[in-house]
């Protein structure tokens, strides 16, 4: 395997597609012959211990854990008839990835989808790579071990969405020729022990210096003071304010929170208190108050090296002021001397992020099992077509965001 791997490691360098797909003619007959082989299991507490395996020494995201997808799958999944489907693939014996998918009705129960497990509560999905074995998967082979996986277990067609383009420099072993860019991308910046030199580098003078002005006028409401909570009393008094705060702020647009259910506000409930009570930041979650009141909030989560800026809140009473802003520099802060080696925005393009860092192309993956599936295939890139020329039409988006606000 040492000689296909140096190979393919050059081949997903130079994305060569037609060179990529005779290169992965080889991974298909280890297919074959039984030394890549295929296996699914169907909870994530049956694959527990070679998922915890395979994150000392894999790629992945926070969104892709054991801890995060597994306390979804207990308290939103199974409530909602969400199947967990986790495919793990075993090159000569041993796990060298895992994919955390689920199935869901779709089409008022016509079709069988498979996506990513807790996706829609998640910034991307990458899957896990172990990293001695990265450059060994072809899309083209794993696409044909995927579309056998569907047929066993009567999925119509994979949906998979905010796959990261690259990994590790590579091309994700799930993206083919095929694959289209996600609406949303993230953005995201390598971080360095000292946070002040990198606020020097990373924002102008002038926009330090109106923050800082933003941030006395803030102080004019009372002391100002940012915290990360270090209990459950007071993680749990947070969370209330940030699904609050985001609930009353998106309301005023006509857009759900996702986060209001209360089986979601149980999962990151849950989240909070297990990273509490085993001593890491693996979830967090940060405050800014003023005045007496949380101005803003932050939760926040870190593995694999990635800080991920997960979800934020602020106070509409005092927006000019920034508070969300002001809390952000001391969430970076906390990353840096945490030891992270990037810090992630999340999904979306706001302004305070495009401020900040740089743009990581996600795509969409899709493959159809059934002719059903191609023909829902088809319908989901026309229905994603027109939503990216709405996106990117400014006069469009405004009238939507009108119409979302009146709808209110």
């Amino acid at each position: 395997m040492g000689n296909a791997l140096a190979r393919s490691t050059d081949l997903f360098q130079s994305h060569d597609w037609d060179d990529m797909d005779l290169e992965a003619m080889r991974l298909d007959a280890m297919l074959e012959n039984g030394e890549f082989v295929i296996r699914t299991l169907r909870d994530p507490a049956d694959a527990r211990s070679e998922w915890l395996a395979l994150q000392d020494n894999s790629f992945g995201t926070m969104f892709t854990s054991h801890e995060w997808l597994s306390s979804w799958f207990s308290h939103v999944a199974q409530a909602r008839g969400i199947e967990a489907l986790i495919v793990v693939g075993d090159i000569d014996g041993q796990p060298a990835f895992l994919l955390p998918l689920a199935i869901m009705p779709a089409a008022r129960g016509l079709l069988r989808v498979g996506r990513f497990l807790g996706d829609f509560h998640g910034n991307q999905n990458s899957g896990l790579w172990r990293k001695d074995i990265l450059a060994g998967i072809h899309g083209q082979s794993l696409h044909k071990a995927l579309l056998k996986v569907g047929q066993e277990h009567g999925i119509d067609l994979f949906d998979l969405k905010y796959v990261p383009a690259e990994i590790d420099g590579r091309i994700h072993p799930l993206v083919d020729r095929h694959a289209i860019e996600s609406l949303n991308a993230v953005h995201a910046l390598p971080l360095e022990p000292d946070f002040e030199t990198l606020y020097r580098n990373r924002r102008s003078s002038s926009a330090r210096k109106k923050l800082r002005t933003k941030e006395k006028k803030l102080a004019e409401t009372g002391a100002l003071s940012c915290r990360k909570a270090g209990d459950a009393e007071t993680a749990l008094h947070f969370l209330d304010t940030l699904v609050a705060q985001r609930s009353a702020r998106q309301a005023s647009q006509g857009i759900p929170n996702v986060f209001e259910p209360a089986d979601v506000r149980a999962f990151l409930s849950d989240q909070l208190l297990a990273s509490l009570r085993e001593g890491d930041n693996r979830v967090t979650i940060h405050a800014l108050e003023a005045g007496g009141r949380i101005r803003a909030t932050y939760l926040c989560g870190m593995q694999f090296g990635r800080y991920h800026a997960y979800t934020n809140s602020i106070d509409e009473d005092v927006a000019a002021c920034s508070p969300g802003d002001i809390l952000l520099n001391h969430v970076i802060a906390d990353a840096c001397h945490g030891g992270a080696e990037s810090f992630d925005f999340g999904l979306g393009a706001e302004r305070y992020k495009t401020a900040w860092a740089d743009k990581e192309v996600l795509m969409d993956v899709k493959i159809p099992v059934t002719m059903k599936g191609r023909a829902a295939q088809e319908a989901i890139r026309h229905l994603r077509q027109i939503k990216r020329r709405i996106r990117n039409t400014p006069a469009l988006w405004s009238i939507v965001r009108a119409l979302r606000k009146l709808r209110a």
